[in-house]
């Protein structure tokens, strides 16, 4: 088991914590066991509780404006910014690399494929098979997000002042 050294200090941030922000973590953390204990039952649910992971932590900041729609002919709530690029903007603050915009785009497109109901990843499809599986690209952005949560979460942690 790999313990960081600054535990204590993290420890004491969490504890420090107002009740609003610790409730944030804790729901973070939840779906971050929760993915965990899905995974070897089905890579969807486990995907879509990192997600969920990382949402929890993201910004409440946003407005409500109405925009009519053409097709619909009735006004519409729109937040801004939308729930894609807080998932970006969450993962760009706390594990900044300008170069995964794109990538990370791909990342909430198949949460929402996933939770809407219109796809499942492939491995649970059970295509698996040859020498470039379909799978393969799915099974990387799930690896790299497993990291990628790790690190924005403890980033997240650190990032708040620490006499809150």
């Amino acid at each position: 088991m790999c313990v960081p050294s600054d535990l204590d200090e993290l420890i004491c941030r969490y504890q420090n914590l107002p009740s609003n922000l610790q409730a944030k973590f804790d729901r973070a953390t939840y779906w971050f066991s929760m993915a965990s204990r899905q995974r070897e039952d089905s890579m969807s649910a486990s995907y879509a509780s990192l997600i969920s992971s990382a949402e929890a932590l993201t910004s409440d900041e946003s407005t409500k404006h109405s925009v009519y729609c053409e097709q619909c002919k009735q006004d519409r709530t729109h937040d801004v910014p939308g729930a894609t690029e807080k998932f970006r903007a969450f993962f760009e603050k706390y594990t900044p690399d300008p170069g995964l915009r794109e990538r990370r785009s791909k990342m909430y497109g198949l949460r929402s494929k996933i939770l809407h109901g219109s796809d499942l990843m492939q491995l649970d499809q059970r295509r698996a098979f040859g020498w470039d599986p379909p799978w393969w690209n799915e099974r990387e952005m799930t690896t790299e997000l497993w990291t990628l949560m790790r690190i924005a979460a403890r980033n997240w942690l650190m990032d708040l002042p620490a006499n809150n």
